[in-house]
């Protein structure tokens, strides 16, 4: 049906074989489906679960603070976004849904860092450098390493300017059932100063809806 040779068709199966793409029957030597897509179909249910849990509590914080939020997770050392609600005034500064942003000097990445063991964040680091966005990037990881116990301790994550210049954002953690975190809920690139009343608030709205989506996420 395709018009595909067979030797080419052949040679698409064997690859996919290996990669558990798909399984060849013993009995007519016919292919199937195999674990491989059965893993990602339950990554893609995970995910559409979190978006779920996490939409009502992005929409209203949006909406109340007129500020844009994120959920994002950790792939592969890098951080993607998951799902986005841009602020009502269309401040038009973050990254959509599928972007990938670099994890050292991102409030989503850095929240992420934190509960990571430190051999897997210099991994992390050591594959994917530090690039320097703006004079406030921290760039290497004797600098990072502090932060990172700081934001542990306080439940919560701040970007200083430090990937797009005059632009500040918070994060908390969300952990899933088992007590690891996976997810950062972010309020993001806002254009007010740490410690003013609105991004005080902010911070409050992040850490108790991290709070809340793990708990209905099962973690106690």
């Amino acid at each position: 049906m395709t018009q595909i040779p067979k030797s080419t068709v052949h040679r698409l199966l064997s690859t996919m074989l290996k990669q558990d793409f798909i399984e060849q029957q013993q009995e007519d030597g016919r292919y199937r489906l195999g674990l491989r897509f059965l893993e990602l179909g339950y990554s893609a249910a995970t995910s559409r679960s979190i978006i779920n849990i996490a939409n009502p509590f992005m929409q209203r914080i949006s909406y109340e603070l007129q500020e844009s939020v994120c959920l994002a997770l950790m792939k592969n050392g890098e951080v993607l976004i998951i799902h986005f609600c841009e602020s009502p005034k269309n401040f038009n500064v973050v990254s959509r849904v599928g972007s990938r942003l670099p994890a050292h000097c991102t409030v989503q990445g850095k929240i992420m860092l934190a509960y990571m063991k430190p051999n897997e964040v210099k991994q992390i680091l050591d594959r994917h450098g530090m690039r320097i966005y703006t004079p406030s990037t921290i760039h290497t990881y004797e600098e990072l390493k502090p932060e990172l116990e700081s934001i542990r301790e306080q439940g919560y994550a701040i970007e200083r300017s430090e990937f797009k210049k005059d632009l500040f954002s918070v994060a908390a953690p969300i952990f899933d059932a088992s007590g690891k975190v996976l997810y950062s809920f972010a309020i993001v690139s806002m254009p007010h100063k740490i410690g003013s009343p609105v991004f005080e608030r902010a911070k409050e709205y992040a850490v108790e809806a991290a709070k809340d989506i793990t708990h209905d996420l099962g973690y106690r």
